[in-house]
Formats: structure tokens, C-alpha cells, sequence
């Protein structure tokens, strides 16, 4: 298949990608990049963590997001993690389809651009025969018509998606069914808003549990079990993460990036930036940089 790739700060995302992955691995950090995508979990269990939402995902549920959202993968030690996933950039399908128009416009009304859609088994029949199609063209090397075919797959795998979600005999048990996952989910997504509201300020965990109403104790315990990472490497992550942006897109000082990230100081900001990342916040923005000085 031709190259159909848009870059992204240091890196290329494919303009159509989809993975057939059996293996229990996870995104150990939290990234975001251009497009939308699109993952059916087939077997086991995750969890999906965006700034001011989590979503747990079990069998058969489909979540679709656009991939701008900042995002991690979470999972429990030794869990199965089967799935599905579909990656597409904007313009990689016609911008005037209606089925991408519906398909994206609903997305952009939410609240927040993602959606978590549970299915029942008898509903994955077609969707595995949708994905099939797209898993052998998108394998071919060289067929003809490859890209247009892979839109026509992709734009049947939108237009099912878009069914389900508007089915009208549906719209009650999806109701009941965000309710659940809402009121359960409820203190992820307030701890996750709690502490992405300070991750670049001189943070404390007591005052987190204040407002949570909570104690320290349960906070950091539960993160942990939860997440899989301690509050602190999370908030790290997230400064390592807004710092890249700032290096690679800015010529703006490091000393400044330090302060704006949270850290105290240049030398602090450097000396744990290379502990999480091997290189030097220097060394990244040379490797990096994609401004004009």
C-alpha cells in the first residue's frame, strides 16, 4: 500500500491503520496525535483514561474517540486484552461523505469526543465480517484500488457504528447503560479532573482528597490499583509529555518550559526529564525541533 501519512510533533501517524492484537501490552505513557479512532475489545478487559474521563472496557464494547484527546491505556496484571483497533486521520476519507459528516459531527457534540457503545453478541457478526475486510485489503500489497477500497470498508465499518448508535429501539438501553457507567466510573473521572486541574502547579495530595472528600490514603491506593501508575509518575508523565509539545513546537526557553510544567526549577525540570527519558530536554529539542529559529 501507498505511504498515506500526516506528520504529527515527532512523528507520523498512518492516514488509515488497523491492528488485529492479541498481545496483553499496554501504552506505558499518555500521547495523543491527529485522526479518530476506533477500538472493538474483542476479549478480557481495559481501562482508557482521558483527562476528565475513564472508561472501562469489557467484551464486545466498542469505544470511539478522536485521537487529539490526550489518552492512556491502563490494564491489570496478567489480563486478557484483545482488540481490534482502527486508526484514521481526517482527510483520509471525503470530507463531504454523509456517513463521515454523521459520524463526526457526533463525536464534536459531545460533551467530550468520545463514546463508549456496548453491543450485544449476536451484533458483533457483522461488525467481525466489516473488520475482516478491512484487516485482508489493508494486508494487500500493491492491490488495485487499495485506498478506495479500504474507504468503502471503512465508511460500512462508520455507517454500522452509526446505526447502532442511533438506532431509535436502542436509545432507552444506552441511556441506562452511560447511567451505570457513569455512576460507577464517577470517581475516576473525578479524581482524573481533580488532578489534571493541578498537574503543572506545586500540588498536594491532601488537598486532592479535600476536595474528593476522601483520605490521602484511599486516594494514592486506589489510583495505583486503578491506573497502574502512582499519582506522582502520572503527573510526570503529563509535564514529560506538555514539555515534548513545547521543545518540539517552540523556541521558547527550557527554563521557561520548566516553570510553565511545574517544576521548581531549570536544573530540577532536566535531571528528572532525563531520569524518565534518558536524553537531556536540550538533546530532545535538537532530535525534535519543528520551528524555524
Amino acid at each position: 500500500m501507498g505511504e498515506l501519512s500526516v506528520p504529527v510533533q515527532d512523528e507520523y501517524v498512518p492516514g488509515f491503520l488497523i491492528q488485529d492484537k492479541k498481545e496483553p501490552s499496554q501504552m506505558p505513557i499518555y500521547h495523543r496525535h491527529v485522526g479518530y479512532e476506533i477500538v472493538w475489545l474483542k476479549e478480557g478487559e481495559a481501562m482508557y483514561m482521558f483527562e476528565e474521563k475513564v472508561y472501562r472496557l469489557r467484551k464486545n464494547a466498542i469505544l470511539l474517540f478522536k485521537s487529539s484527546e490526550f489518552h492512556r491505556v491502563s490494564l491489570k496484571e496478567g489480563a486478557t486484552y484483545e482488540r481490534i483497533v482502527v486508526m484514521f486521520t481526517e482527510d483520509f476519507l471525503p470530507d463531504s461523505h454523509p456517513i463521515y459528516q454523521t459520524f463526526s459531527s457526533f463525536l464534536e457534540q459531545l460533551s467530550s469526543p468520545h463514546f463508549l457503545l456496548n453491543l450485544f453478541v449476536w451484533q458483533t457478526e457483522k461488525l467481525q465480517v466489516i473488520t475482516d475486510n478491512l484487516l485482508l485489503e489493508h494486508r494487500q500489497q500493491d492491490s488495485w484500488k487499495q485506498k478506495e477500497a479500504i474507504e468503502l470498508y471503512l465508511l460500512e465499518l462508520l455507517l454500522f457504528i452509526c446505526r447502532e448508535v442511533k438506532n431509535e429501539h436502542k436509545d432507552i438501553l444506552y441511556q441506562k447503560i452511560e447511567q451505570h457507567q457513569n455512576k460507577k466510573m464517577a470517581v475516576h473521572d473525578r479524581l482524573i479532573k481533580e488532578i489534571n486541574d493541578v498537574w503543572n502547579t506545586d500540588w498536594r495530595l491532601d488537598n486532592i482528597a479535600a476536595k474528593l472528600h476522601m483520605s490521602k490514603y484511599y486516594v494514592s491506593h486506589f489510583f495505583k490499583e486503578e491506573f497502574g501508575v502512582t499519582i506522582q509518575e502520572y503527573i510526570l508523565q503529563r509535564r514529560v509529555f506538555e514539555a515534548n509539545k513545547l521543545l518540539s513546537e517552540t523556541d521558547i526557553p527550557i527554563h521557561q518550559i520548566a516553570e510553565y510544567v511545574g517544576f521548581m526549577s531549570a536544573s530540577s525540570f532536566n535531571r528528572r526529564y532525563k531520569e524518565k527519558t534518558g536524553i537531556t530536554p536540550n538533546q530532545y529539542r535538537k532530535n525534535n525541533k519543528h520551528f524555524e529559529t
